[in-house]
């Protein structure tokens, strides 16, 4: 970018699946309750989240005096976008935040530490992302059971994905048998309880919440299809289109 800060690439993490983690509840957060505290919110998320790499590249590697530039900029930027946040609304958004603060600091450590990124601290990150939806929902002035259902969606559709794509790569991988029989389980119990979850809570609120829970059930289905051999970008994009298509179905369910 310049002497003062280091190239763009550096800055922005290479995890595609991180960026769902954020990306999808960052959009039904604004989604469900378009505020510009939420806006704001959600861009000092956007900041700590690319402040990432610069942490981890500062305390792990050569001191770089760029590196810790664009830390000390993300910094700024996140404070200054929760500040306004506090500003603009009130401190009702921060009890999200403090209930999902433990999943944030062991997905963050085992980040910085660049740890191997067991099911556990992936389970924990997306929940912890998932947070940032139930406080954007009450930054926008939203009750705190909407913002609970929020979270709750959030976190059972990005981990059954998760499992999904896990199973899918150890097929690709060649993983022993016993492994993928375990990753076979959960991805039943996950999407069951994504269903069953949703037929409760959802299915019995009108025509939205149906054909939510219909859509759970058609993501179960492609879960149990036979394994085919896909290139990792098409896999991407697949799996892309489908959280755009859950994403919609989710906020008119939860409206």
């Amino acid at each position: 970018m310049s002497k003062f800060l280091p190239p763009l690439r550096s800055l922005l993490p290479v995890e595609h699946g991180s960026w769902f983690m954020l990306g999808f509840p960052m959009a039904l957060g604004l989604l469900l309750r378009p505020s510009l505290a939420g806006l704001c919110l959600g861009l000092a998320a956007l900041s700590f989240f690319l402040g990432r790499p610069a942490l981890r590249r500062h305390l792990n590697g050569p001191k770089d005096s760029t590196q810790l530039h664009a830390l000390l900029l993300l910094g700024s930027t996140a404070a200054a976008f929760g500040i306004s946040t506090l500003l603009l609304s009130d401190f009702r958004f921060l009890i999200p935040l403090a209930c999902v603060c433990p999943l944030i600091l062991l997905a963050l450590r085992a980040d910085v530490e660049r740890a191997v990124r067991t099911l556990t601290v992936e389970l924990a990150a997306q929940a912890s992302f998932s947070g940032l939806a139930a406080a954007m929902v009450v930054a926008g002035g939203g009750p705190i059971a909407q913002a609970g259902r929020a979270w709750l969606f959030a976190t059972l559709l990005g981990s059954a994905n998760l499992i999904h794509v896990r199973h899918f790569l150890g097929h690709a991988h060649r993983l022993d048998a016993q492994e993928l029989t375990q990753r076979m389980i959960l991805v039943h119990i996950l999407h069951l309880l994504l269903t069953g979850i949703s037929a409760v809570l959802l299915a019995t609120g009108g025509l939205p919440g149906i054909l939510w829970t219909s859509w759970t059930v058609l993501l179960y289905l492609r879960a149990l299809l036979p394994h085919r051999s896909i290139p990792a970008r098409t896999l991407g994009w697949r799996e892309g289109g489908l959280s755009a298509v859950g994403l919609v179905l989710l906020w008119r369910a939860l409206v």
